[in-house]
């Protein structure tokens, strides 16, 4: 049956609460919570009396959670794991090292690239990718633009006609792996190099050529997010 929802009537949930509290049994009114800020009070009924007793946020909290949340087994390199209503949120650090990776283009180019140290989330369907300075995570550390193709100004990752899994404790190595599996192009290839601002992909195959052993630091790109710039940021900003 199909339902015309223009024709539907406005609930006003504020005139039925009126109504339901103002005809609830006193003998049934067993409890109050005061909410306050960065406090509750419980006030419970027994007979003619009432007791009073605080609570904390965390105490409130407990009390309404009916499962306990566990991340499950967690890799080695996952430095920080939340969940909010988008579902499960990780963040991951990968130090400096070695990768072989597609470019297409004309002819299709394997090559074998040293990168800056990474920070990978995600949170949902959504998947980010940060470059950070040195080979040790520091929660206040500078970030950057990653130096590679196929990610967006916002640091989000596009996976191209690939579908990453829901972001999850037991998912999130894969598809850091479908990451670099992935053939990469010349999309968003743009403001990734200081020294090959037009295009990420000439930095890139310059590397594999002259084989340097770490990613030149100075090359890379500060973010231009005026939010998101360190790592506390992401989990303040994107995924609280």
């Amino acid at each position: 049956m199909n339902v015309d929802t223009n024709i539907l009537p406005i609930i006003n949930l504020e005139n039925i609460s009126q109504i339901l509290l103002a005809n609830i049994p006193q003998d049934d009114l067993l409890a109050q919570l005061i909410i306050l800020k960065g406090q509750f009070i419980l006030v419970e009924r027994e007979g003619k009396q009432s007791k009073y007793k605080f609570l904390s946020p965390e105490a409130v909290e407990k009390a309404f959670t009916s499962k306990t949340a566990v991340s499950g087994w967690l890799s080695s390199n996952t430095i920080w794991w939340g969940k909010n209503p988008e579902g499960e949120a990780i963040i991951q650090f990968y130090s400096p090292q070695k990768y072989q990776i597609q470019i297409m283009g004309q002819e299709t180019k394997v090559i074998t690239i040293p990168m800056p140290a990474f920070l990978f989330a995600g949170c949902g369907s959504r998947y980010y990718l940060w470059a950070v300075k040195g080979r040790v995570f520091k929660p206040d550390a500078q970030l950057y633009k990653p130096p590679l193709p196929n990610v967006w100004d916002d640091s989000s990752i596009c996976f191209g006609g690939n579908s990453p899994d829901t972001c999850s404790a037991a998912t999130i190595s894969q598809t850091w792996e479908l990451f670099w599996k992935s053939p990469f192009n010349k999309d968003l290839s743009q403001g990734k190099s200081k020294t090959h601002p037009d295009n990420i992909c000439n930095q890139l195959i310059k590397l594999h050529e002259s084989k340097p052993k770490s990613y030149p630091s100075s090359d890379l790109v500060s973010v231009h997010s005026w939010k998101v710039t360190t790592p506390e940021d992401i989990i303040n900003h994107l995924f609280s």
